[in-house]
């Protein structure tokens, strides 16, 4: 599974990069759009199209330039890779997707300001760990470690339990939603 010259073309996965580093140079220097991560506060005073906006708008602040740097990393070497198995179109519906997933959670089970893509790198290594699988890949055994590791490091302060756990749902769900619609196609 290789990145297929990612280097050399803009894929949505490095869109999403550029798109994170806009938005994190913005909050960094106005931390006021931080309150456009992750939150109920909008749903609460019923500003219900800013909400529909967080959805999105919390997927691609971050807590600074080293959390910016370490998922534009981890974006770059696994996104890449991934978007081009699954196909821009299906790429692009499981970002919404996964988007509401999170942000629904976070809603309902959350009561902190959430940010960052972290989750999203965790649904991308979720869905390389079953692709992995469905070929009987040795190495699928090791990316569920990664994945396990990954959603414990959730449990430290300052980091998003749900994030990191949901988004992994939200890949294995839609994994097998495609499955099912292949089938039925």
């Amino acid at each position: 599974m290789r990145l297929n010259n990612s280097i050399n073309k803009l894929t949505i996965s490095n869109m999403l990069i550029l798109i994170s580093a806009v938005f994190t140079v913005f909050a960094t220097i106005n931390s006021n759009y931080y309150r456009y991560g992750m939150n109920d506060m909008f749903l609460r005073a019923g500003e219900y199209h800013i909400y529909a906006m967080q959805f999105f708008s919390s997927q691609f602040l971050h807590w600074g330039l080293l959390h910016l740097t370490m998922n534009a990393l981890f974006i770059y070497i696994f996104w890449n890779a991934v978007e081009h198995i699954t196909g821009i179109k299906k790429y692009i519906l499981f970002f919404v997707f996964s988007a509401w997933i999170i942000g629904l959670s976070i809603t309902l089970l959350w009561s902190w300001n959430t940010i960052g893509m972290s989750g999203f790198a965790m649904s991308v290594v979720a869905y390389y760990t079953l692709q992995l699988k469905s070929v009987n890949h040795p190495d699928y055994k090791w990316w569920i470690t990664a994945i396990v590791v990954n959603i414990a490091i959730g449990l430290t302060p300052g980091i998003s339990l749900l994030g990191h756990l949901f988004w992994a749902i939200a890949w294995v769900v839609y994994y097998y939603l495609l499955k099912i619609w292949n089938k039925l196609s």
